[in-house]
């Protein structure tokens, strides 16, 4: 589904625009401009209307079904048979499961109580329904089935459909006078039009047969198998997926279409693009905005992997609720945009190919959908880097304290929140792609879709796959970006200066975002300017204050924090520049060198003046008791320098060179940022007080 920030017009918008914008869904009534030229998703409209009435939707989810991991569903048979407008239908839903325990004695459905239900059936034989509630019922088995039994219960029902969240099903009448039927059951309406059993992570095959008046076209998922004549000038549309699908996937679409198709060409051979429009809509313009389905299809496909169901088909068709919405094969449309188009595509592999196991989880249906929006805008014919990040800029949620996942599913509102389902989300792949580097962050994908193709997965699912791709630990950035609430506020300032003939930045980076949120940890891109070029430098900021010395060829004229906007961020600053403690800018020998002899001294270089003395030093050998070697001791303060002069030559061996964070700055009385990460200086890890060790060797004759 796709959900857009809305303008706010009306005082209520801000309460319920972040509800909806890429479920891969919209409601009922006329999508919303924003300011990105797409539309916002249904459920958001419908909320507005609701709100305009007076009415508070029923939001309330569904209790839990009892059993659902007892049985696993392997084919839906739903049958309709309707006359638009009339909401009136006459339906069966036949489920074809299996036992996944013994002595499994009955199956827990959801079915509004609008309808009346006929004789249902356990494999023929009748058997007693109990409704548990006004959306569910329970079948009670007449004899138990034992773990790999398959059953097939048939579940007739009839009566008026009255539409849930307003917008699981509708029926009207278009203003050109065509009457029409669209379901749209995202999250876990299905239960308004079929009896089903509502569970994600229970994917099953479909078999869609929809009967109406022979004016009308019956649109649905996979393909179309036969069109057949009824008495009374009616036609069936029987429809079939063969690719497992879960319930809030399956729909169907009913009014007269004007339609077309084009191909796809895939390594197997081609698969038909089928389109449905509106006849007051079929104009060059949007069939060809539609058509851009096709080119975007190549561009997600180095990247996606194949489009995900090629045996049956791709297709597009029109309805009545603002935006879009990703019905698996088949998406709904609610209007003509690029963007909606990208974004209920990318949904075949990021929700239906691999769909949510949990509400919760709904930010990998979303997120990755938006995400996909300016991944297109960056590699589309004529795309570019520049319109990717325009994209992201458009998807800059206007709400940030909030989390991306999805703690409270009891509101429908906060599931498809814009702020945080759909637009926080996409920043987090924004994010993580700096973080990881694209190949690593494209393989990342390549691994999530083979693990869990065709099926559910997890927030926790999808961590691991990136970890597993990575290489690394990445808990301490989904910790804050994905579980945790709030964005970072930062202020900055910079200094150039030289040691000992060197030129170095100085940078000084401060987070200032309430202490709620707690301290956000982040790679920055820093470009400094020398010579008239940008020269590209990366600092890693994990603290609420840090300052970082950064080797330079020359000075700096200017520098820029964050140029490409990688971090989701409240504000950027500029303060005055505040120092840090010293740091370790030079030493000879250096850090993991193999030197020649003689070694007759080692010298330390800091990036500023500093107060020490032979005491803050200690060189020993590392194959021998850990007591020092003698030396001598001077300092320069001209080269900010400190040398330790040894009375003889260092016999061949490694050494361990210390330097004590009692070492001071002259200008602030700061301690040494010591800390030295392997061969790398200057040292330091942003923040003073901290001693600083590293190793060299002295190569035998």
């Amino acid at each position: 589904m796709v959900i857009r920030r809305h303008e706010r017009a009306v005082i209520f918008s801000m309460r319920f625009s972040s509800a909806i914008v890429s479920l891969g869904l919209f409601s009922v009534g006329h999508a919303v401009p924003w300011a990105g030229g797409s539309a916002e998703c249904s459920h958001a409209n419908s909320l507005r209307r609701a709100f305009l009435h007076g009415m508070k939707p029923n939001l309330a989810p569904r209790k839990a079904l009892e059993g659902v991991a007892d049985t696993d569903v392997l084919n839906n048979v739903i049958n309709l048979e309707m006359a638009p407008p009339s909401n009136v239908i006459t339906a069966s839903t036949v489920i074809t499961a299996k036992s996944l325990r013994e002595d499994l004695g009955e199956f827990t459905f959801r079915l509004s109580d609008s309808f009346t239900l006929g004789t249902v059936t356990l494999d023929g034989r009748p058997i007693t329904v109990t409704r548990l509630d006004p959306t569910t019922c329970r079948a009670v088995f007449d004899a138990p089935y034992d773990t790999g039994q398959q059953f097939v219960l048939n579940v007739p029902y009839s009566g008026p459909a009255n539409s849930s969240f307003f917008g699981s099903i509708v029926f009207g009448t278009r203003t050109s006078g065509a009457p029409y039927c669209f379901t749209l059951s995202e999250p876990w309406y299905a239960y308004t039009w079929w009896a089903n059993k509502d569970d994600n992570t229970d994917k099953a095959t479909f078999d869609i047969n929809v009967t109406v008046p022979n004016t009308l076209t019956a649109v649905s998922n996979g393909v179309l198998l036969d069109t057949e004549p009824q008495s009374g000038n009616r036609s069936k549309f029987r429809w079939r997926s063969n690719y497992a699908m879960s319930p809030y996937l399956a729909a169907i679409g009913v009014t007269n279409y004007n339609t077309w198709s084009r191909s796809y060409a895939h390594s197997g051979g081609t698969m038909p693009v089928q389109f449905w429009i509106w006849s007051e809509s079929d104009n060059t313009t949007n069939r060809d905005l539609w058509e851009l389905c096709l080119p975007m299809m190549e561009v997600f496909k180095p990247i996606y992997g194949e489009y995900p169901f090629v045996n049956e088909k791709y297709g597009m068709y029109q309805f009545t609720f603002g935006g879009g919405m990703e019905h698996q094969t088949n998406s709904g449309m609610g209007g003509f945009w690029e963007g909606v188009n990208a974004h209920e595509l990318a949904h075949q592999w990021w929700g239906d190919m691999v769909t949510c196991a949990k509400w919760q989880d709904i930010w990998l249906n979303e997120g990755f959908a938006s995400y996909s929006e300016a991944l297109w805008s960056e590699r589309k014919v004529g795309g570019s880097f520049a319109a990717y990040k325009q994209t992201m800029a458009d998807k800059r949620p206007t709400q940030t304290s909030g989390t991306v996942y999805c703690y409270d599913i009891s509101d429908p509102n906060r599931i498809f929140s814009s702020s945080y389902s759909y637009r926080k989300s996409a920043w987090a792949l924004h994010m993580l792609r700096r973080i990881v580097g694209d190949t690593t962050f494209f393989n990342i994908l390549a691994d999530y879709r083979e693990a869990h193709e065709y099926k559910t997965a997890t927030t926790e699912d999808f961590i691991a796959s990136c970890e597993r791709v990575y290489g690394k630990d990445l808990n301490w950035f989904f910790d804050k970006a994905v579980m945790g609430g709030g964005v970072p506020n930062y202020q900055w300032a910079w200094q150039n200066t030289t040691s000992n003939g060197k030129n170095y930045l100085l940078l000084y980076v401060r987070q200032y975002q309430s202490t709620t949120f707690g301290t956000f940890t982040m790679p920055i891109d820093i470009r400094p300017t020398v010579g008239g070029v940008k020269q590209e430098r990366k600092v890693w900021n994990d603290a609420l204050v840090e300052n970082y010395v950064i080797p330079l060829t020359s000075s700096a004229s200017a520098v820029t924090f964050d140029e490409d906007v990688w971090i989701l961020k409240s504000n950027t600053a500029t303060t005055t520049f505040v120092s840090g403690g010293p740091t370790i800018v030079e030493a000879s020998p250096s850090p993991g060198q193999v030197a020649a002899t003689p070694v007759t001294q080692v010298k330390v270089t800091f990036h500023t003046d500093v107060v020490a003395a032979a005491s803050d030093f200690k060189v020993r050998a590392e194959s021998t008791s850990r007591a020092g070697v003698a030396f001598n001791y001077s300092y320069s303060s001209g080269t900010n320098t400190a040398t330790l002069t040894f009375p003889r030559s260092l016999p061949a061996g490694g050494y361990v060179v210390s330097v004590k964070d009692s070492v001071r700055a002259v200008n602030n009385n700061a301690q040494l940022d010591g800390e030295i990460s392997g061969r790398t200086l200057p040292s330091g890890n942003g923040q003073a007080a901290g001693s600083g060790e590293y190793r060299f060797s002295v190569r035998g004759r």
